[in-house]
């Protein structure tokens, strides 16, 4: 599951919570329906309605939510939490734009993906009925800048980390790895090239610890984004996808997450991390200062020495992982769910 799927996901989840709460203590409230595919899973849901829209034209997936779902939506207002929306067939829509990265690394992109992201952003960003959303102060400054509208027109709902407290950690892919006896450190994050995976494996070679690994979790979308690289480097185990019982014991098992990140709307591994009483070592990006605070060590991800240095601190210093997972624990306390689905309905109640 991606950054954004997650944030959705961990958002609908979350704001269902809230709006069952308020019709169990007897308040009115409008109806919400969560909008489907007719192949996606149905999430179990309390308050909010569930329903299967057909689509049998072209475009798969996309060509459902650009003709299907605006037909299925008419009538109501649409909130969109994945980044992406229908361009046109709804007067009234709320949109999360996650970050500004098509305009800001177009060289990440696909040439398809980046001209479209860039056309229907700044199609949405003109609708004054569009009430627009973003996850950080930071994506917040670029989206403006990008789009050319007022600060005011965004609204700020950050992520959280506490969506992996639902189940038990799985050590079975750990001890399958050997994990359970090697330490190691954890790396989280897609194949996008602003993650930063060349330089974070040049790190790891001049760090020269051969008695430790480097574990890296995520997947890679080709349609969306051009390769990250990166040579295969003794001591480094590619565990591709995981599910959420697996990453939770990879963070309670690390020595720390290292996030070379160079560019971030918000960063949810960096909460789950902490939230986990995993240590951080995260790049200096200023969405990542803003999520992680005093809770991290940071470095110029740009320089692979850097990256190395700070994971020397971290690794070599138990004492210092102790404070590490103190604070950490303590930011991610910042965060949660639940006020990020107070501040969205605050926002869609405001603005109908």
């Amino acid at each position: 599951m991606t950054g954004v799927q997650r944030y959705a996901s961990s958002l609908l989840h979350a704001l269902d919570a809230r709006l069952a709460a308020r019709l169990a203590a007897g308040a009115a409230a409008a109806p919400w329906t969560l909008l489907l595919p007719a192949q996606a899973p149905a999430p179990a849901l309390r308050a909010i309605a569930v329903r299967r829209v057909p689509w049998r034209g072209p475009g798969g997936l996309h060509g459902w939510e650009q003709a299907a779902l605006p037909r299925a939506a008419r009538g109501g207002r649409l909130i969109n939490l994945a980044g992406s929306a229908p361009a046109f067939g709804v007067p009234s829509q709320v949109c999360v734009m996650h970050d500004a990265a098509p305009f800001d690394q177009p060289q990440a992109y696909t040439r398809v993906f980046r001209h479209w992201y860039r056309w229907l952003f700044r199609h949405l960003a003109r609708r004054p009925t569009t009430a627009l959303v973003t996850v950080s102060a930071f994506s917040r400054e670029r989206l403006v800048a990008a789009l050319g509208v007022p600060r005011e027109r965004f609204t700020i709902v950050a992520g959280a980390g506490e969506h992996l407290d639902g189940g038990a950690a799985d050590t079975a892919l750990l001890a399958a790895q050997g994990l359970d006896r090697q330490p190691f450190v954890l790396a989280v994050g897609s194949r996008n090239p602003t993650k930063n995976l060349a330089r974070l494996l040049q790190a790891w070679r001049l760090l020269g610890r051969a008695d430790l690994r480097l574990v890296l979790v995520g997947g890679v979308n080709p349609q969306v984004f051009h390769s990250g690289g990166g040579a295969e480097v003794p001591g480094v185990i590619d565990l591709g996808t995981v599910d959420d019982a697996t990453l939770k014991a990879l963070y309670q098992r690390a020595l720390a997450l290292v996030f070379p990140s160079l560019y971030e709307g918000f960063g949810l591994p960096l909460l789950e991390a902490m939230h986990n009483g995993c240590p951080v070592v995260a790049s200096n990006a200023a969405a990542v200062r803003e999520v992680c605070g005093d809770a991290a060590v940071y470095c110029d991800a740009l320089q692979p020495q850097g990256i190395a240095d700070a994971l020397r601190e971290v690794i070599e210093q138990p004492a210092r992982r102790d404070e590490l997972r103190e604070r950490g624990r303590s930011r991610a306390g910042q965060f949660g769910w639940d006020t990020s689905a107070q501040s969205l309905l605050q926002l869609v109640e405001a603005t109908r």
